[in-house]
C-alpha cells in the first residue's frame, strides 16, 4: 500500500479538507486517537512524555511525527520525532530540524497551515490532502493531528499520522 508513495515529491495540491472526525474509519488512526483520549483524560492534550509512541501501532508509528511548538508569528514548530516512512516519503530525515528556521521545502506546508487551526480550536484535526507528483502520480493523504500539552491548558505540541494512497479518493 505504501511503496507506491515513496519518492513522491509533490509538484502542486489539487485540494485540502477539514474532514469531520467522526468519520475516521482507518484503524490505525482510530487506535491513535483512541489512546490520545484515553491518554489525555480533562486535559486539552496529553504531555509529551505520557503519550508514549510504543503504545501505538507499528505501522502508525513509522508514519508519525511528533513536533514541539515554537511561539512566533507564525508559529514555528520542530520535528521531536519523524517516523521512518516519514524519511522516505519526504525524502530526508527532519528529526530535530525546525519547520520555518530550518527552510524546509517540500514537506510539512499542510502542517504550517493547519496546525494554528488546531492550535485556536484546542482539538484533535483530521484532514485530507490530495496532490499531484513531479512523476504525475495522484496521490492522497489523510492525517490526523493531535494536541499534546505541557500544562494541560494550552497546545505545546502535536501528534501527527499520515496514511498516503495513491489516487484521489
Amino acid at each position: 500500500m505504501y511503496r507506491d508513495v515513496r519518492d513522491q515529491k509533490f509538484s502542486y495540491i489539487v485540494d485540502k479538507e477539514i474532514l469531520d472526525i467522526a468519520a475516521l474509519d482507518d484503524p490505525g488512526l482510530r487506535a491513535a486517537l483512541d489512546y490520545w483520549e484515553a491518554t489525555r483524560g480533562e486535559l486539552i492534550g496529553p504531555p509529551v512524555d505520557r503519550f508514549r509512541l510504543e503504545r501505538l501501532p507499528p505501522e502508525v508509528i513509522r508514519c508519525s511525527a511528533l513536533l514541539d511548538l515554537i511561539d512566533g508569528e507564525p508559529p514555528d514548530f520542530r520535528y521531536r520525532f519523524f517516523g521512518s516512512y516519514m524519511v522516505e516519503v519526504a525524502g530526508q530525515e527532519l528529526t530535530g530540524k525546525r519547520y520555518f528556521a530550518d527552510e524546509i521545502k517540500g514537506f510539512g506546508f499542510v502542517n504550517a497551515e493547519i496546525i494554528p487551526v488546531m492550535i485556536e480550536r484546542r482539538a484533535p484535526i483530521y484532514s485530507r490532502t490530495r496532490w499531484v507528483s513531479v512523476k504525475g502520480m495522484k496521490m492522497s493523504a489523510t492525517t490526523l493531528r493531535l494536541p499534546l500539552s505541557e500544562d494541560g491548558e494550552r497546545v505545546t505540541g502535536a501528534f501527527v499520522a499520515d496514511r498516503f494512497r495513491q489516487g484521489h479518493d
